[in-house]
């Protein structure tokens, strides 16, 4: 065996017992009870309360709405504005969901959201963006460079395995 390629076999065992090393202790299944030790493992089963979460979650919304209706409405699509108000909402809809036992996202609060968008949001749409292509001389280099690179990597290949004494 070469001497390059045995240091090439020596580098690729390390690689594999370093990564070895690393994975367990990357897996979720061996750290599943590390905050507390001394308890016992059980196994909880998760019971959503869809009507219980749709009633906290309508606070939350409630609560978005009367921020929102302090403002005045021309300003609800300047989202600067409104970010620290939307992102109030959006952490009291994820923390009341999993408080009842609901995952989160899941339907009933995704309806929700998407009716409270409706309601203060509609009128936000942008103007649709007019594309264009970029001018003649750009265009021609972003097209002429792929171009460029393939013939020149077709002529390296081609000129290398026409020279055997380099292979050998």
């Amino acid at each position: 065996m070469e001497k390059d390629a045995f240091i090439l076999l020596q580098l690729l065992a390390f690689a594999v017992w370093g990564n070895s090393l690393l994975t367990p202790g990357l897996s979720a299944k061996d750290n599943i009870n590390l905050h507390n030790q001394s308890q016992p493992e059980r196994k909880t089963s998760r019971v959503c309360n869809e009507t219980v979460m749709l009633e906290v979650v309508h606070g939350c919304g409630y609560q978005f709405e009367s921020q929102l209706n302090g403002m005045n409405s021309s300003d609800w699509c300047n989202f600067t504005l409104i970010a620290g108000y939307y992102n109030l909402f959006s952490y009291c809809m994820e923390l009341s969901a999993e408080n009842v036992n609901c995952y989160w996202p899941n339907p009933q609060a995704e309806n929700y959201v998407i009716n409270i968008h409706k309601f203060f949001f509609s009128n936000c749409t942008l103007e649709m963006l007019n594309f264009q292509d970029p001018p003649d001389n750009i265009l021609s280099i972003l097209i002429a460079v792929p171009i460029f690179l393939t013939i020149a990597m077709i002529a390296v290949v081609v000129w290398c395995s026409k020279r055997n004494d380099i292979l050998v």
